[in-house]
């Protein structure tokens, strides 16, 4: 009987390969032939060591199918979406700016925010008989910094306090609503320069690559009211994006975390923020509404607030 015996060797262009060499095990006594040894020293019986051979001769053969998997996407599987939904996104490590495009915030975004301040308190200073909150708005406005401003809209922290050493430049200002449509994802959103607009979730995450994003559901809702959120939302589509102005039941026009207060307030019945008075003193920002206790998160990434590094 003539088996085989393998040997590997190194080759430098492939790496290693199999060498098979006849090897006569049968018909011969056993002090003529050379038998296949164990690592221990021990002959190989026969049969086994054909088996074992024929198994290496196969595998050397048989070819290989390696399968790679695809990057994983970063953002939630649209699979989970459920339409009256919450979400945020966030750039790593960059303050998302208050007009809510996609993107880092630049010199523009303060000196925009600077001009628009000069005016609104121009036109505030001109009403004859303003409410108390107007009055308040107004000094606290008068001599607010952008960097406070980020500090209460993008970190939810008071105008007059100091910011913590680890919030850094983590901080993000923009909220959407999840519609499903015929099935499709859609994101229900108050953008400048578009007013409150639907996309969908796919061309969403499109205008958002490499960012981060948290997903959150309102809980004990029934799947009415959670349509009846979305529903409400999108029935503002066209209306314009206005960031200056603080009655949250105003619905002449939005900003994002606006929108999603107003809708839930008429969609769920209750604010989110569990504060029944619309007229605030300043805005209602997305930091705060992700702070809501009605919240259950279904996908968090990290601290909102924080530096994030993927």
């Amino acid at each position: 009987m003539v088996a085989f015996h393998t040997t590997f060797e190194q080759s430098n262009s492939t790496g290693f390969h199999l060498r098979i060499l006849p090897l006569q095990i049968g018909g011969e006594s056993s002090s003529s032939v050379s038998k296949p040894m164990n690592p221990r020293g021990k002959p190989i019986e026969q049969t086994t060591a054909v088996l074992v051979l024929l198994g290496v001769a196969l595998f050397a053969v048989t070819p290989h199918v390696v399968v790679r998997a695809e990057n994983p996407s970063p953002f939630p599987d649209p699979a989970i979406l459920q339409t009256g939904d919450l979400i945020w996104p966030k750039k790593p490590g960059a303050i998302v700016p208050y007009n809510s495009r996609p993107g880092e915030a630049s010199t523009g975004d303060r000196n925009r925010w600077e001009t628009e301040k000069r005016g609104y308190l121009t036109e505030l200073k001109k009403k004859p008989n303003p409410t108390d909150e107007e009055k308040r708005r107004y000094s606290l406005l008068q001599g607010m910094t952008y960097d406070q401003f980020a500090g209460q809209y993008l970190e939810n922290r008071q105008p007059d306090a100091a910011a913590p050493l680890s919030t850094g430049v983590g901080s993000v200002g923009h909220v959407g609503i999840i519609q499903i449509q015929n099935g499709i994802p859609t994101v229900v959103e108050a953008m400048v320069g578009f007013g409150v607009r639907r996309l969908t979730y796919a061309d969403w995450t499109k205008q958002r690559p490499g960012e981060l994003v948290w997903l959150a559901r309102l809980k004990d809702l029934s799947p009415e009211k959670r349509v009846a959120i979305a529903d409400e939302a999108a029935s503002y589509i066209g209306r314009p994006y206005r960031f200056w102005n603080f009655n949250l039941e105003d619905d002449s026009g939005f900003y994002c975390s606006k929108l999603a207060w107003l809708s839930i307030l008429k969609g769920a019945g209750f604010p989110p923020d569990d504060q029944l008075n619309p007229h605030r003193v300043l805005w209602f920002s997305p930091k705060q509404l992700m702070g809501s206790h009605h919240l259950q998160f279904i996908v968090n990434p990290g601290n909102y607030g924080m530096p994030i590094r993927p």
